[in-house]
C-alpha cells in the first residue's frame, strides 16, 4: 500500500531535513552531544541542527539485511525491507490471567508469557519484557526478565535498554549463554530505543543504545507518536516531524558505530480529543503507516510497526476490530517487524492470555497473506480443472488429494462448527478456548535444553548483580 505519490512523500522527507537543519533535535545527552560536535554538526547546548547531507551519509552505512540467531539454529531469521517478523507484546503493567482476571503481573506471569512464546509457532523473537514483574523491585527487575527470556526460551530476545547499567547487564546475560565471541559477530538480541517527542531523545534511551550497538547487537529506534498532542494535529506534518526524529536517532547510531543493526521504528496512535486517551485502530494510524513504510525503503531500511493494539477493556469485539485493523495496516505497508503482535490490550495497559493465544494464530494467517500469491503450481492446477470440466467437484482430485494440507491455511483457534457442533463442544467462546491452550500449553512446556554450567552461572550473575544493586528506586 502507498498512501502518497513520489511527489508528496518527497515533500514529507524534505520537510523532515527542514526540521532538523532550522529547528533541530536535543540529544539531553553529554556522550552523544560530544559526538556530534566531532562530527561537526551545528550544536548549540542540547539542540543539534543536522545538514541533510550529512544525516543521509550517515544513514547509508546501516545495513538493509542482517540476521538474528539463538543457541538454537532453528529459531534463526533475517530481518530486511523484505521480510516479515512477529514480537510479542511489551511493558503490560498488569494481565489478564488464565481465569480472566485482571490483575498487576507478576514474575510467574512473564515465564507463562514467555512459554507460550517458545511453544506457539507465531512468534519469531521473545518479547522480553511482555509483562512487568511487579512482584520484584524495580531496580532487580531486568535481571529478572532477561534470566526468564534466556532459560524459558532459546529464541532471540529483547534486551533492556532502559540505561546503561541495565543494557550492559542484559548483554552481560547474553554473552554468558550464547558466548562473547558469538555475540561480537552475531546479533542474538534487541533493544528498544523509545524516543521523547517532539524532538528530543534523553540519556536514558542513549545509553542503552550506545551498549547495544558497541556489542554489535541491534537496537530498534522508535520515536512515539500521540497524534495532535505530541505531533501536530495533521497526517503529513506528524509523519515530517516522527520522520525527523527517527533519523536523527538512525544518523546516530552509526555515529556511534558504523554498520550497525538497526530497525526504523515508530509507534502511532491518534488522541481522543475528548479524553486524551490513545484509540488503536484508527484510520490515521493506517495512513501513517503506509507514508512511512513508503519513506523506510527509500531509505533502504527494515522498519517496524505495532500489529494487534487495541484499546478495548476485555477480549471483545472491540478488541478483535482494533486488532484487525492494525494487523492488516502494517502488513499492507510492508512492515519488517510486527511488534506487539501478541495480547496487547487496553492500551498496552493489560497483557491478556487469552488474546496471546489468538494472536500468535493470526501472525501466521498474516504471514501467508504478506507471502502474496505464488504460482507454483499454477499449471498443474489448470490441468485439474480440464479433468473436473462443468458441473464436477474437485474434493477427490488428484491435485487436491497432493496440496490440501498446505494450499489453505487452516487455523486451530477459530471456530468454523456448526452451530450444533459448537454446542456439543460446549459453547465455548474464543477466550474460553484461548484460555484452555494456553493452560494446555504451559502444563506440557519443557525448558529448552541448556548446559548445566551456562544456568549455573546465569542464576549466580543474577544473585551477584541483586546484592550489588539497591532495590530501592531512590
Amino acid at each position: 500500500m502507498e498512501a502518497v505519490t513520489a511527489e508528496q512523500l518527497e515533500r514529507i522527507h524534505q520537510a523532515s531535513l527542514a526540521i532538523l537543519r532550522e529547528i533541530g533535535i536535543e540529544f539531553r545527552d553529554e556522550t552523544a552531544i560530544r559526538q556530534w560536535k566531532e562530527a561537526g554538526a551545528d550544536v548549540q547546548g542540547q539542540r543539534v541542527r543536522l545538514d541533510g547531507e550529512m544525516l543521509m551519509h550517515l544513514i547509508s552505512k546501516a545495513p538493509s539485511r542482517f540476521e538474528m540467531t539463538s543457541r538454537d539454529p532453528s529459531q534463526r531469521f533475517e530481518i530486511a525491507p523484505d521480510t516479515m517478523t512477529f514480537g510479542a507484546m511489551q511493558g503490560a503493567p498488569n494481565v489478564r490471567d488464565l481465569q480472566g482476571v485482571r490483575r498487576a503481573s507478576t514474575i510467574e506471569d512473564l515465564r507463562n508469557m514467555n512459554r507460550l512464546t517458545q511453544m506457539l509457532p507465531g512468534f519469531h523473537i521473545a518479547g522480553g519484557f511482555t509483562c512487568e514483574p511487579t512482584d520484584i523491585a524495580v531496580p532487580w527487575r531486568h535481571l529478572h526478565i532477561n534470566h526468564s527470556s534466556l532459560v524459558e526460551t532459546n529464541m532471540p530476545f529483547f534486551g533492556l535498554t532502559t540505561g546503561r547499567q541495565r543494557a550492559e547487564d542484559s548483554i552481560a546475560m547474553g554473552q554468558i549463554v550464547h558466548g562473547t565471541a558469538f555475540m561480537d559477530q552475531n546479533a542474538v538480541m534487541m533493544g528498544h530505543v523509545s524516543g521523547n517527542s517532539p524532538l528530543v531523545w534523553d540519556s536514558t534511551m542513549l545509553e542503552g543504545l550506545r551498549a547495544f550497538v558497541e556489542a554489535n547487537q541491534v537496537v530498534l529506534l522508535s520515536p512515539f507518536v500521540l497524534g495532535a498532542a505530541n505531533t501536530p494535529a495533521d497526517i503529513p506534518a506528524t509523519i515530517a516531524q516522527l520522520n525527523a526524529e527517527a533519523l536523527a536517532a538512525l544518523a546516530y547510531t552509526q555515529l556511534v558505530r558504523p554498520g550497525a543493526k538497526m530497525i526504523y521504528g515508530q509507534y502511532s496512535v491518534s488522541v481522543s480529543m475528548r479524553s486524551g486517551a490513545p484509540m488503536s485502530g484508527m484510520p490515521e494510524v493506517t495512513l501513517i503507516n503506509a507514508v512511512i513504510g513508503q519513506l523506510a525503503r527509500r531509505y533502504g531500511l527494515p522498519w517496524r510497526t505495532t500489529a494487534s493494539q487495541s484499546s478495548a477493556k476485555t477480549f471483545d469485539a472491540q478488541s478483535g476490530y482494533e486488532s484487525a485493523i492494525a494487523y492488516m495496516s502494517g502488513a499492507s505497508a510492508c512492515a519488517n517487524l510486527m511488534m506487539h503482535a501478541g495480547g496487547w490490550d487496553e492500551a498496552g495497559l493489560v497483557c491478556c492470555m487469552a488474546k496471546f493465544v489468538a494472536d500468535a494464530e493470526q501472525n501466521l494467517l498474516i504471514e501467508k497473506y504478506a507471502q502474496g500469491i505464488s504460482f507454483e503450481h499454477f499449471d498443474d492446477a489448470l490441468e485439474a480443472v480440464r479433468r473436473i470440466g462443468p458441473g464436477g467437484h474437485y474434493l477427490g482430485d488428484s491435485f487436491t488429494l497432493k496440496r490440501f494440507k498446505d494450499a489453505f491455511f487452516a487455523p486451530e483457534i477459530l471456530d468454523y462448527l456448526s452451530y450444533e457442533q459448537w454446542k456439543v463442544k460446549g459453547s465455548k467462546d474464543m477466550a474460553q478456548r484461548c484460555r484452555e491452550k494456553a493452560k494446555s500449553i504451559i502444563t506440557s512446556y519443557e525448558q529448552p535444553p541448556m548446559d548445566p554450567a551456562v544456568r549455573e552461572e546465569l542464576d549466580a550473575f543474577v544473585a551477584k548483580r541483586q546484592e550489588e544493586i539497591s532495590p530501592s528506586i531512590a
